[in-house]
């Protein structure tokens, strides 16, 4: 599922799937957890912090050519400490999952039921203590 984020003068929709961790794999010679290990120890090369981005924004839905010239103009022509952290971001979501969207919440707007235990309600049976 695509996460968005505010980047780049907007929001935009940012998603690793499968084929996208292993382009960057391919294009950063690591796995995704030692990129994102080398991104957040402060010891990560260019592509560690240009390519999750710009794959993210592909797997987001971006085409190809929309997805370059975005981060040409916001990650390359710009100090790249600056895209660490969105780096990061992206990273985290496609390896640990979205902290905004857990399985098991409700979704937005759905009411919550409250149970209550037996006891609390009254339907509990009577203690084999012989008190009643």
């Amino acid at each position: 599922m695509a996460k968005a984020l505010t980047w780049a003068g907007g929001e935009h929709d940012f998603e690793l799937r499968l084929e996208h961790l292993r382009a960057l794999q391919d294009k950063c010679d690591a796995g995704p957890q030692w990129i994102l290990m080398r991104l957040t120890s402060k010891q990560w090369f260019i592509d560690d912090v240009i390519q999750p981005i710009r794959l993210g924004l592909e797997g987001g839905g971006m085409e190809k050519e929309a997805a370059r010239k975005l981060v040409q103009k916001f990650v390359e022509d710009r100090p790249l400490t600056l895209s660490v952290l969105t780096a990061q971001a992206v990273l985290m979501v496609a390896l640990f999952g979205d902290e905004d969207d857990q399985p098991g919440e409700p979704k937005a707007g759905a009411k919550k039921t409250r149970t209550r235990s037996r006891v609390a309600n009254g339907s509990s049976t009577a203690s084999t203590s012989g008190q009643e």
